[in-house]
């Protein structure tokens, strides 16, 4: 019997960790240690962009015919990263409040002295499509070398019916250019723009009667997502916005309890929302909600630490009480600017006590779960996106370990090898 023709053919795995835990379940936290982890010697057979086999070396050397081989190197090979709350539609950095937030300014002195989102928003509406569409793209690059091989990402920083629309057209535009998956999301809801602050439901009412209705019509959005915060959106427009959105077939993503508890993660389960994130001013009350539900908690344990906040989210109680989570960077230029998952993992390990693999899956198998992507992305098995990395770690406790360094060493995205040794390669 001749070998079957695949593209790719990994070998040379220190470990393999699936984090599979097999069709039709999320594993909850206590079940976390039990999932998959193949021995050194694992190799993993690529062909069409999927996962066609996983199992010994020699044993797949037998059965397949790669046109290329990937030598991991005793790396530890894992899921494709799966980042499951970004904001990479924007121009330009707000490294300036950075500096002001060293000097002790906190989020709403800020936004006071002319920062924050709205600084952003001038930015982007100032910028051509060309330019915008270059920015897009070489932040979805910065994610990819970090190991994000599929993502969730909103806009949010146009804040006009005109220009959410458009960056959800170059968002969508600059992924197809790259073959990253990407589940788009309406954020008009992010804050009032200067020139509605006067008359909030004036521009409410064109997010309703004309922004969405537009993302959902032409497919350019699969969510839409609210900030429900005091000086972004209250809990009544937040409402009328969702219920909105879910009218049009939308899925439902909240910015819930970041700095005060305003019930958003409340009102996040009521409505049937795919999650709820940040949740720091969460209170026990609404942590006993969201975990008997089916609403994701969705932690960004980088963003508390980018801003000098005492507070982070309870993620321990969430995940202890049953609830399904996520990690994710919320990567922004404001809040939160980098595009690395390991580093969260590092700071959901360090600052939310969670295991490697409770962070570890929160980054793969869960965070897809979350985007409706389950069994597809964020596992390794056959049938599954060939979307996987292999780190330069010799075990997956390593993972998070060190900070300030990438330790993704390849990166193959639907099969096609998109870093290697660390460079891009596509």
């Amino acid at each position: 019997m001749f070998p079957a023709p695949c593209d790719l053919l990994l070998t040379g795995a220190g470990a393999v960790l699936t984090q599979d835990p097999g069709p039709g379940g999320l594993p909850r936290a206590a079940e976390i240690p039990k999932l998959s982890e193949l021995p050194a010697g694992t190799a993993v057979a690529v062909a069409e962009g999927r996962i066609q086999a996983l199992g010994p070396e020699e044993e797949l050397a037998r059965r397949w015919a790669p046109r290329r081989r990937l030598d991991a190197r005793g790396g530890f090979v894992v899921p494709g990263f799966v980042d499951a709350h970004t904001h990479p539609v924007f121009c330009g950095d707000r490294s300036e409040e950075f500096e002001w937030r060293c000097q002790g300014l906190d989020y709403l002195e800020i936004a006071r002295r002319g920062g924050g989102i709205l600084a952003s928003v001038e930015r982007l509406r100032r910028a051509s499509d060309e330019e915008l569409h270059g920015e897009v793209r070489r932040h979805l690059l910065r994610m990819l070398r970090h190991g994000t091989t599929s993502c969730e990402a909103k806009s949010g920083y146009g804040l006009t019916v005109r220009d959410e629309l458009r960056s959800l057209r170059i968002l969508r535009a600059a992924a197809a250019e790259l073959g990253m998956e990407v589940s788009p999301t309406f954020l008009g809801a992010h804050l009032v723009p200067a020139e509605h602050r006067d008359h909030p439901d004036r521009y409410l009412d064109l997010l309703c009667e004309e922004g969405l209705p537009a993302a959902a019509e032409d497919g350019l959005a699969r969510s839409a997502d609210v900030f429900l915060e005091e000086h972004a959106f209250d809990l009544g427009r937040g409402r009328r916005y969702l219920e909105r959105a879910r009218e049009l077939g939308l899925r439902l993503r909240v910015h819930a309890e970041q700095f005060a508890p305003l019930g958003g993660a409340r009102l996040a389960v009521e409505l049937g929302a795919d999650c709820a994130d940040h949740l720091e001013a969460l209170s026990e009350e609404d942590a006993g909600l969201l975990a008997a539900s089916p609403t994701f908690a969705g932690l960004l344990p980088a963003v508390p630490h980018f801003l000098r906040q005492e507070a982070d989210a309870p993620a321990r109680l969430l995940l202890d009480a049953g609830a399904r989570w996520f990690v994710a960077t919320d990567f922004n230029p404001g809040s939160c600017y980098t595009p690395s998952l390991p580093e969260a993992i590092h700071f959901a390990r360090l600052r939310l006590g969670l295991s490697v693999r409770e962070a570890l899956a929160g980054a793969t198998c869960l965070a897809a779960a979350s985007l409706g992507w389950e069994g597809r992305k964020g596992v390794l098995r056959p049938g599954a996106d060939a979307d996987l990395v292999v780190l330069d770690l010799p075990r997956v406790e390593g993972l998070g370990y060190a900070f300030g360094e990438n330790p993704v060493r390849h990166v193959v995205l639907g099969g096609r090898v998109a870093v290697e040794d660390g460079c891009l390669a596509l």
